[in-house]
């Protein structure tokens, strides 16, 4: 019996050590697990003292390890409640002070006659304890405390639903199994003839309780095993090796070795208290079981740190839903992933995406800013597990969120923010094979949902953009189109007027019939360019040499550079094709050589040079960039940096033969980015104009 004992007592010691510290070092900030590891270290410093006693050889250090261990076992059922509170989210009131306020006082009397009188052998144990007249006190504080602990937990099993109902069914089953075991002790104090046989199921208790708060703490339970049956191998192996080192020293020096059991028993202690809170040599010994037993694991959560990295570079918002609930269904094996989202102008949040078999339950759900799940998301930026919140909120929000956790089939809602911005939530369902939501799984999910929201704010804002650089081109459109149409109407408006007094004058009505024409040619000619500019239709597109629309441009524009007499030169290199079409390319550089013609009136030697550059891209593709110089006056910093606005121009307007609106290079400009290319100039004042048109080439 006292080899049963011992046994089980080391048992208990390391187990509810090696636990303590596994859920402790996974969030020690966390209430729950704060109170779980003091319940831990009070049922080890029992099970020590419980070990030291069976090892004692004279009843004075027997008495002494039996008011230790008494101290502690009355200080257990009150942490245990506290825990229990703290896990439950009962208000625990003035009731847990009295209670701790008692099992201080109970425990400073166990070292008293009053708790325990003295020891004296009793059937199987030389030096059993005696009970003292304070001793019923204790017992009946005891069965108190487990009695109430049951009711709260009985309250919140009947109130819980789903996951949340057996994670309370596993603390009740086993917080039983733990009062039955640590009741075999109390028999032989008043000789009913009852050995302690069930201190070997506190280990069980130990084991089954810490498995019901991992699952509350979302973190596999196998993890949890590994960890602690590791911590419950090094603890002692440490401590035996210290024993052995400090008996060495005691040898070295001389002196003798009043109890091996004591060092043990200390060194145990002092193992334990530097593996729970000595961070590195933890973390380091964590790391080694989690790459030994999440390798694969690890290497599919690698995926969801590249999706993070990767969501910027992908061009449309619909890519970006469809890879983020593609790579969450892989990589945490979930077949039931959506992506909710909204606009700041929509009041619903819409499904943009989903994976899943019963899909048609996610797209039946109307939610928006009423939702409680919603309200939950908005104010606070941290994932949300849905059995967990049903069991945190306020009854009616409490039957929404479980009625919304039936119909939808979701278990965790990561939310999708940027900056103070919620766009909405990832929904996922449950993990296969019952698996459970780790820590570095939710952080992981959160940062994909904090990149989505980031790349849509930049999208969003990048459409603001857009849309007030329309709204400032479309103010510059309309005070050039009134300047523009304002000359030949007062022309046409001064004729109609005279029309009256000189209408039978030959000569007038010639001049008049010119002007008129003129006139409305040239309304007619803004109207059209104005709706070139505006055009945004796509084109037929197809394989180009640019060499042959170099090549046509001159042709048509051949009599002008005779007229002006200006030269051209252009080289005859190889160059590759782009994809583009052809007339669009040949209406861009017929208005570059124009206007290279109009800017060299009056210079010397005047010249249109052509010249072609390939260049690599971001892409790995290959960019052909074509400059169109001339050796004209330049253009002045004011209108170089507006020269492709609309009605920007350096020509003058309307003063008969040279008068220009300012749209070409707009035009120009709009048709390049058509093609998925771009323009840009440079020029000095006195030097001349250089057009860089830059087009991607066909692989």
């Amino acid at each position: 019996m006292i080899y049963l004992g011992l046994v089980s007592a080391l048992i208990n010691v390391i187990a509810s050590l090696a636990l303590g510290i596994a859920v402790f070092s996974k969030k020690p900030r966390d209430a729950k697990t704060r109170m779980f590891t003091w319940a831990m270290v009070t049922v080890a410093a029992w099970s020590a003292m419980y070990f030291c006693w069976l090892l004692s050889h004279d009843a004075v250090r027997a008495l002494f390890y039996c008011r230790m261990l008494s101290a502690a076992a009355i200080l257990i059922p009150i942490c245990y409640a506290h825990f229990i509170i703290r896990l439950t989210g009962v208000s625990p009131g003035k009731e847990m002070a009295v209670g701790y306020g008692v099992a201080v006082i109970l425990s400073g009397l166990s070292f008293t006659p009053w708790i325990v009188s003295h020891v004296e052998a009793n059937r199987w144990f030389p030096f059993w304890p005696k009970a003292g007249l304070l001793y019923p006190v204790y017992l009946s504080f005891f069965f108190y405390i487990f009695v109430r602990v049951t009711m709260i937990l009985l309250g919140a099993f009947r109130k819980a639903t789903f996951l949340r109902r057996n994670q309370l069914l596993y603390v009740i089953i086993f917080t039983l199994i733990g009062l039955l075991g640590a009741s075999t002790n109390y028999f032989l104090w008043y000789d009913i003839p009852i050995p302690p046989v069930g201190n070997i199921f506190v280990v069980v208790y130990v084991i089954g309780v810490a498995y019901a708060v991992i699952r509350f703490r979302l973190m596999e339970f196998n993890l949890l095993i590994a960890r602690s049956v590791s911590y419950m191998a090094i603890i002692p192996v440490l401590a035996i090796v210290q024993t052995v080192f400090v008996v060495w020293i005691y040898r070295v020096a001389g002196e003798p070795v009043e109890s091996r059991v004591g060092i043990f028993i200390g060194a145990l202690t002092g193992t334990a208290l530097l593996l729970g809170w000595g961070p590195r040599l933890r973390r380091r010994v964590e790391y080694m079981l989690e790459q030994r037993l999440l390798g694969e694991m690890s290497s599919q959560r690698a995926r969801l740190r590249q999706l993070a990295q990767q969501i910027s570079t992908i061009k449309d918002e619909e890519g970006i839903f469809k890879e983020t609930v593609q790579a969450v269904s892989e990589t945490l094996a979930i077949n039931h992933v959506g992506l909710f989202l909204r606009s700041e102008f929509e009041p619903n949040f819409i499904l943009r995406a989903v994976i899943s078999d019963q899909a048609s339950r996610l797209r039946s759900l109307q939610l928006n800013d009423a939702t409680p799940l919603i309200s939950v998301l908005q104010n606070s930026p941290n994932s949300v597990l849905l059995d967990e919140l049903e069991h945190n909120v306020a009854t009616s929000d409490s039957q929404a969120i479980a009625r919304l956790r039936r119909e939808s089939g979701v278990e965790l809602a990561v939310p999708v923010y940027a900056g103070t911005f919620f766009y909405g939530f990832l929904a996922l369902g449950p993990r296969q094979m019952d698996v459970f939501f780790t820590d570095t799984d939710v952080s992981l999910l959160e940062a994909v949902g904090l990149q989505v929201g980031l790349s849509l704010r930049a999208r969003q804002l990048e459409r603001q953009s857009n849309q007030a650089e329309k709204l400032i081109a479309l103010g510059t459109l309309a005070a050039g189109l009134a300047h523009e149409i304002r000359n030949p109407l007062v022309s046409i408006r001064t004729f109609s007027e005279l029309i009256g007094e000189q209408g039978g004058d030959a000569e007038f009505c010639r001049e008049f019939k010119n002007i008129v024409g003129r006139d409305v040619s040239r309304i007619a000619t803004i109207v059209e360019n104005i709706s070139a500019f505006a055009d945004n239709a796509q084109v037929k597109t197809e394989p180009v040499d640019i060499r042959e629309v170099i090549n046509g441009v001159y042709d048509i524009a051949r009599p002008e550079f005779m007229q002006a007499g200006v030269t051209f030169d252009a080289p005859r290199a190889e160059i590759p094709l782009v994809q583009g079409n052809y007339s669009q390319l040949l209406q861009v550089f017929l208005n570059l050589f124009q206007n290279a013609i109009h800017a060299l009136e009056g210079r010397p030697e005047p010249k249109v040079t052509v010249a072609y550059r390939l260049v690599n891209d971001d892409e790995g593709g290959h960019t052909l960039i074509v400059s169109v110089a001339d050796n004209g006056a330049g253009i002045d910093d004011f209108v170089r940096a507006r020269i492709f606005d609309p009605f920007i121009t350096t020509k003058a307007t309307g003063d008969g033969q040279k008068r220009g609106m300012g749209l070409g290079l707009a035009i120009v400009k709009r048709i390049i980015e058509g093609h998925r290319g771009a323009i840009t100039v440079t020029s000095e004042t006195g030097r001349g104009t250089t057009f860089f048109v830059h087009l991607p080439c066909l692989p």
